[in-house]
């Protein structure tokens, strides 16, 4: 499976965890700020510009429309799912309902683990109206197909896997973070109440439990019944 999507989408190196890069951003930053001092060399400009760039790494990841604006209707090629093969809005055909949408702008190697882990809650949310898709954003929608139907298929995905362009990845769409390889949207009414955004090689149990979290509030936002975990 991952060597399809290597080959695919030619895939970077996979990146280090987040807190990794931070680290090592920070270690740079005083090693050049340590070295400019021992040199006699003023380091307001260079310490001021390391600084910025370590914040930047640590800065928490933002992807995804703000909470309370319009979900934006767009088509998606279907893959799996009963409208596969087909072009298909799945945002006009939830409607009203709750809805946990996931981007996936760079395949991760764990990407699987997170569908499934969203796929548990929405089986057992069912009856609350619960309901999911995926989106796999690329401009090369031919290769997307084997991609999605192998990940489905080797890892049972049952939320419906799409393709759609990069063109949902804009401002005027999605407003998705280049850095984001994964954001997941909830939203009800059509309108957003949470981002989830995952850089590379971010997903893993850990991460994703407070994303798990958050649907069971989109499916119970007053508290006053229970929601299968």
């Amino acid at each position: 499976m991952l060597n399809l999507i290597e080959t695919a989408f030619r895939a970077e190196s996979r990146c280090l965890g987040r807190s990794r890069i931070a680290a090592a951003v920070w270690m740079m930053a005083v090693l050049a700020i340590s070295s400019s001092v021992s040199h006699g060399e003023d380091t307001s400009a260079g310490s001021a510009n390391n600084l910025k760039v370590a914040s930047q790494a640590l800065r928490k990841l933002e992807s995804g429309p703000k909470t309370g604006s319009t979900i934006h209707q767009f088509f998606v090629r279907a893959v799996t799912g009963p409208h596969r093969n087909r072009s298909v809005c799945y945002v006009c055909r939830y409607g009203s309902r709750p809805v946990v949408m996931v981007l996936i702008q760079k395949p991760d190697p764990k990407i699987a683990t997170l569908l499934k882990a969203i796929d548990a809650v929405v089986d057992d949310n069912r009856v609350s109206g619960l309901r999911c898709f995926g989106v796999l954003v690329t401009d090369e929608s031919a290769l997307a197909v084997p991609v999605l139907q192998t990940m489905a298929f080797d890892e049972r995905i049952m939320m419906p896997l799409t393709a759609a362009t990069t063109a949902i990845a804009g401002p005027s769409c999605h407003n998705l973070h280049e850095d984001a390889a994964t954001t997941v949207i909830l939203y009800r009414n059509q309108q957003a109440v949470k981002n989830y955004a995952f850089g590379e090689g971010a997903i893993d149990e850990r991460s994703i439990r407070p994303l798990l979290d958050g649907v069971k509030r989109l499916i119970n936002p007053t508290g006053k019944t229970d929601v299968k975990s």
